[in-house]
This record gives structure tokens, C-alpha cells and sequence, in this order.
């Protein structure tokens, strides 16, 4: 999207810039549409003045929903807001950047009111401020057919809207009479979701680790929104989720939301078949479409789930269903570590609820449990016969609860201390997502990827490197995380090309701050640069401050040789305080002393390119080795003569009495032999 920037104040007050069509007037907060992660403010259009547009801008706690908001764009929905444009703008009330998004505005305000703080909140939201029962025409002829309609269009493209509920329903005109759901991009899928609109699944996980879900999530939490505008509020507002969840376990959906009221007889059709607990049974949006159009049927009931024939008994209580039980095991894992090894529970699954596949999934679990050993032994074990016992219910392990495609979101929220990023990543070393995946009876398409991306995932937790480990799965998992590198977090950086621009500005704003780069800023370019290489991370674990230096400079290098900007002065500057040691691998002190003096001035420019080719050119290295070589032989050679001459000088003493030994021989032999020849001439 366009690039955004803030702006001062004028006739409006003050006012920041998305792109070149929209100002967001920061001193008109819209408090009904508000979210706990997501102000509203007023907007406008230059080009549209006289339209009605409002920007939600998102909370740097959670990231976005990029995905859904490029399937909703261009699409024109009159039952959903869609959104117009969205950016990362300087926001001038936090003094950093924010993601941002535009919206037209839905004027005629909620039809029901909810969360209307502009600070942090919980994330149930009761209907606080009812406003009385929608009549059975007003919601079947008025409300109900644009959002169907939009819904049905919506689904079509794989998205999922994720945010259904009474709360988020509003009018787009001030007659109030043309209803569209509110924004579902601002936060994670199902995050702001009361426990009530999720199914006993998207319940029984962390409300960050609900994940995108399938239509048929975004069908139950419109039963739930069907039933709640028709009461004109919500029964269950006092019910805490844990006692809710059991509710629902025990009794039914249905039953357990709707009590003992009296719903109107013309949409309990269509609220039982959208509560159904079995998504096999539950209503599509085709079933709804044709009962809009008036094909009715006898409402039934909904099938309950099998129930033993006796209780199994557990810290006091009876249960009657393997989901029961199973999620009386995650409430408890240290009880139940003692119970699943025993075989009466193996007994009570074969005989009472008569279950043979799963009593070979309980075999398994248990089996499996067994064979691995280590800390967490009795919790994974725990956590894997919970699995057998409900395969559909979330991967539940040490608190922590996640659907198989919500651990992405989990662990952004684990980041932002919603939870423990080491216990993700414990569940994911664990294998557990892997078992759930063998306890299901058949992968769907969507699933497939989902279940490779796990298995990459264990092995960048195993990698102790500073690109690998936990945070680099946290941008392998989220595409639209920003950077939490503490130098940058502010600047809201999502792409990578924006990384050494954000760097260069804080750095400028902090001339005392030297470069250190963290495992977030490592990760996050590991999983964002699908061209890095692992070795120019290698070099950043080391425990040497030049070798850290100079890897942190070509990583910086690949960054400015891919994406800009031309200069980085900044980084070239504190990176060349860290240098100097690295100039200690060259032999040659005259070539080392200029290089050296040549470095301010190469920073001077910001050309990493440049700075990296001074300090570790490889021509330049493979000069001064072949000099060092030469240089080597040259001093070997020395020695060798050097030697030579020490070894002559040893054994002068010998060689001279072997030599007089000679010449006195010599000269013995000659003076015989002229005294010899003097007696013969004297005899003659």
C-alpha cells in the first residue's frame, strides 16, 4: 500500500496521513468503534470529502489479519465493512508507528452497544447497553439478508471473517436500516470473540491461540449473534468461560446458551442447526441462504455426543464422555498423569463407551508416552491421551491451548506476555501438533501445509544459532509481525526492505547507541530474506566481537545491496567502531595500518558495500596470504642457511684434526720417501 506519513495540525486539529487519499483526525476519536485493540478515529477522503470514512488504528501489541484484508479489498460487500486502504503511518498520540486501517464509516452506530472503552480492556464484551429484542421481521427481512449474503460471498474466496457477533454489527446510514458486520482484521482471528460465540473448540484454546478457523466457526458464532439480537442481550453475560465451556460439554450449545429463554419460534430453526455441536451437522451458509428464502423445516434436535453406559471418575467427579474426561485431564495434568497409565481407563473406553478406535488412539498416546523420556515426560503423556480422547478439541499442554492453526498468533501473543514463548515452543518440540495431526481421521487440504510447516518448525527450534530458535518461528508463523528488535519496534517494520531505513532513523535520533543485533532482528531477516544464506548468520553467534562485527556488516550489505537506501550512514558508522579488531587477520602491519585509515572515511559515506569490501575484500585477502606465504618461505629459506652455517661451525674442530691427521701423513709419507731417495743417491 501507498507509504504513509503524519502531518501537522490545521483547521481539524491534528491530523496523519495514510497514502495520498486519506487524513485520520486525531482528535476525533470514535468511541463505538472501538475495540481493546483497535482505536477509531474520523477520516477523510480528498478526494471524497463528503464521504464517511473512520480508520481503526491497530494496537503494536497484535498483528493484523494482512490475508483477509487483501481478500477483502476491491470486494464491495454491503453486509461487511471492507476496507479501503490500509498502511503503517506515524501515529502521533504513541510517538511511533502504527498499522492503520480505513474503512467507510458505518454511521448509524451499533445495532447493539458493546465495548465502547478507548483504553485497555477485557476481551469478553457483554452487551452492556441493550437495546431491546429485534423483532422477528426487523432481523429476518432486514438484518439478516445482507449479511448472509455477504457472508456466503465472503467465504467463497478461503477467507473467514472471525469476529461475528452481536457486538460487532452496525448500520452503514443513518435511517439504520442497512446492517453490515464491523471489522475483523484489526486482530488475530477469534481474539476479541466472547467465549461464547467460539464452539466448545475454539472455547477450550487460549483466546490468542484460536486461529482462522473454517466457515463453519463463523456459522456457529452467527447462530449465537442470531439468538443474542433476538433476546435483545446475552443470557449467559454472568456465566464464567470455564463454567460455560463445561455447559456446553455437558448439555449442548444450544441448551447451554439459550437456558431458559424463550426464543422466537421463527428462528429456532436455523439457531439449533448453527449450534449444533457436530460440525458434520451444523448449518451452512447455503442452508441458511434457503431458509432466508423460505424453505422451513421442523426444528430438531441436536445429536449429543456418545455417552458411556457408567461414569468415569475423576478428582471427585463423573464423566460420561471421552470430551469430558478429556478436558477434565487438561484442567488437571498432574492428576491425570497418575490416572492414564492405569488400564481401568483404557477398560472404561472399550467397554463402556465402545469405542475401538479410539482405544487404539489411547494405546498410541500411552505407547508413545512410554518411550520418551526427559522433563515434561507425564505432561506430554497427558496431553497426548487428552488428544486421543477428543481429537477435534485443541492441542492442550501445561496451559496452553491452541488449535493446530492458531499457534502462530499464540506465540505472537506469547511475545507480547500473553503466555510463554519457551511453552510454544515446548508443545512444538514435543511433537504434540504432529500426534494431533495422526489422531485426525483424514487431513483436509488446508491441512497439509500446516503439518510441513511444523516439522520446519522443530527444526528452527533445535538450531541454537542467533537467526534460528524461537523467535525465528514467531516470523515464519506471522507474516504480518513486526519486528521486536528493541532498536526498531517502534518503527514498525514488516518488510524487510523497510528494516535498514528504520535502523538509520533511530540510530540518528540515538548517537550513543552502538549496534548490537538480537536474536529478533536475526530471525526476523532469516524468515523474511528468502535469499539469506546461512552463513551470513554463522558468523553473529560468535563469541568474538570482531567476527560479530563483521557478520552483522554483510548481513547490513546483502540488506543495502537488495533494498536500499544508498546511504546508511548511521550503521556504517557504529559498525566501524566495532571493526578494527578484524583488521588484525591481515600480516601485513603497513598494508593493516591503511586500511585502518582508511575506514572513517569509507563509513563516512554509508556504503556498506564499500565498508565490507575494505574490511574483508577477498582480493585484498588473497594478497596479503600470498605475501605472508611468500614471505614465509623466504624466512624458512634464512633459517635453512642459517642452520647451515651453525651446523659448519660445530663441527669445524673434527674436520681440522681430520685434515692435520692427513697432512701429517702426508708429509711422514714424503719425507720417507726423500730421505729414501737420498740414501740411493749417496749409495750410487
Amino acid at each position: 500500500m501507498a507509504q504513509a506519513a503524519a502531518q501537522g495540525g490545521g483547521a481539524e486539529g491534528r491530523v496523519a496521513s495514510l497514502g495520498s487519499h486519506f487524513d485520520i483526525l486525531v482528535d476525533r476519536p470514535l468511541a463505538e468503534l472501538a475495540t481493546p485493540y483497535a482505536n477509531a478515529y474520523v477520516a477523510v477522503d480528498r478526494e471524497l470529502p463528503a464521504a464517511n470514512v473512520c480508520a481503526l488504528i491497530c494496537s503494536p501489541q497484535v498483528p493484523p489479519r494482512l490475508a483477509v484484508l487483501e481478500a477483502l479489498h476491491g470486494m464491495r460487500l454491503d453486509g461487511i465493512l471492507t476496507p479501503l486502504d490500509w498502511d503503517i503511518i506515524d501515529w502521533p498520540l504513541l510517538g511511533r508507528r502504527c498499522f492503520a486501517i480505513i474503512y467507510d464509516r458505518p454511521v448509524g452506530g451499533p445495532v447493539m452497544v458493546g465495548y465502547s472503552g478507548m483504553g485497555e480492556a477485557t476481551l469478553v464484551t457483554p452487551i452492556d447497553r441493550p437495546r431491546g429484542p429485534l423483532g422477528d421481521s426487523e432481523l429476518v427481512n432486514e438484518i439478516l439478508p445482507p449479511l448472509v449474503t455477504s457472508l456466503q460471498q465472503f467465504l467463497t474466496v478461503g477467507a473467514t471473517h472471525r469476529a461475528i457477533r452481536a457486538t460487532n454489527v452496525f448500520y452503514r446510514d443513518l435511517g439504520r436500516r442497512q446492517p453490515a458486520l464491523g471489522d475483523c482484521c484489526a486482530a488475530p482471528a477469534g481474539l476479541l470473540q466472547p467465549a461464547v460465540y467460539e464452539t466448545i473448540e475454539g472455547g477450550l484454546a487460549n483466546p490468542w491461540g484460536r486461529g482462522e478457523g473454517t466457515p463453519s466457526d463463523d456459522l456457529y458464532a452467527l447462530g449465537v449473534t442470531m439468538a443474542f439480537l433476538s433476546l435483545g442481550r446475552n443470557p449467559v453475560a454472568d456465566v464464567p468461560d470455564e463454567q460455560l465451556i463445561a455447559d456446553k460439554i455437558a448439555r449442548g450449545s444450544y441448551a447451554a446458551i439459550i437456558r431458559n429463554e424463550r426464543l422466537s419460534p421463527a428462528i429456532i430453526e436455523p439457531v439449533r442447526g448453527l449450534l449444533s455441536d457436530d460440525a458434520k451437522e451444523r448449518w451452512t451458509i447455503q442452508d441458511v441462504d434457503l431458509w432466508l428464502h423460505g424453505r422451513h423445516s421442523s426444528p430438531k434436535q441436536p445429536s449429543l455426543t456418545k455417552r458411556a453406559t457408567r461414569p468415569f471418575e475423576f478428582e471427585g467427579e463423573g464423566h460420561l464422555t471421552a470430551r469430558s474426561l478429556a478436558h477434565a485431564f487438561a484442567r488437571k495434568p498432574s492428576a491425570a498423569a497418575q490416572v492414564v497409565k492405569r488400564p481401568e481407563l483404557e477398560a472404561w473406553v472399550q467397554r463402556s463407551l465402545g469405542e475401538p478406535e479410539r482405544v487404539k488412539l489411547l494405546a498410541s498416546a500411552t505407547s508413545e508416552g512410554h518411550d520418551t523420556a526427559g522433563p515434561g515426560n507425564e505432561d506430554r503423556l497427558v496431553a497426548r491421551v487428552a488428544i486421543a480422547l477428543d481429537p477435534a478439541a485443541p492441542v492442550r499442554y501445561k496451559g496452553f491451548a491452541a488449535t493446530i492453526d492458531g499457534f502462530g498468533a499464540a506465540l505472537a501473543g506469547a511475545f507480547r506476555g500473553q503466555g510463554s514463548p519457551g511453552l510454544v515452543a515446548e508443545t512444538v518440540l514435543g511433537r504434540l501438533p504432529v500426534y494431533w495431526f495422526s489422531a485426525q481421521p483424514g487431513l483436509r487440504p488446508e491441512q497439509v501445509p500446516i503439518l510441513k510447516t511444523f516439522e520446519r518448525l522443530r527444526l528452527h527450534l533445535e538450531d541454537p544459532r542467533l537467526s534460528e530458535g524461537v523467535e525465528r518461528s514467531l516470523y515464519e508463523m506471522n507474516p504480518s509481525q513486526h519486528c521486536l528488535w528493541p532498536l526498531i519496534e517502534s518503527r514498525y517494520v514488516v518488510d524487510i526492505a523497510d528494516a535498514l531505513l528504520a535502523i538509520e532513523g533511530e540510530l540518528e535520533r540515538r548517537p550513543s547507541e552502538e549496534l548490537q543485533i538480537d536474536r529478533h532482528f536475526a530471525g526476523f531477516i532469516a524468515a523474511r530474506f528468502k535469499f539469506a544464506s546461512n552463513e551470513w548468520f554463522d558468523a553473529l553467534s560468535s563469541a568474538e566481537p570482531s567476527v560479530r562485527a563483521l557478520g552483522a556488516l554483510k548481513l547490513m550489505a546483502k540488506l543495502q545491496s537488495a533494498h536500499g537506501p544508498r546511504s546508511a550512514r548511521q550503521t556504517a558508522l557504529r559498525l566501524s567502531r566495532q571493526l578494527p579488531p578484524a583488521f588484525q587477520a591481515f600480516h601485513n602491519r603497513a598494508r593493516r595500518q591503511q586500511l585502518l585509515e582508511r575506514l572513517p572515511a569509507v563509513a563516512e559515506t554509508g556504503n556498506l558495500v564499500d565498508l565490507l569490501a575494505l574490511v574483508d575484500s577477498p582480493i585484498e585477502r588473497q594478497r596479503d596470504a600470498f605475501g605472508f606465504n611468500a614471505a614465509v618461505r623466504e624466512y624458512y629459506g634464512i633459517q635453512h642457511a642459517l642452520e647451515g652455517l651453525r651446523a659448519d661451525g660445530r663441527t669445524r674442530p673434527l674436520r681440522a684434526a681430520h685434515l692435520g691427521a692427513s697432512i701429517a701423513a702426508a708429509t711422514a709419507m714424503f719425507l720417507a720417501w726423500a730421505a729414501g731417495l737420498t740414501l740411493v743417491v749417496v749409495m750410487s
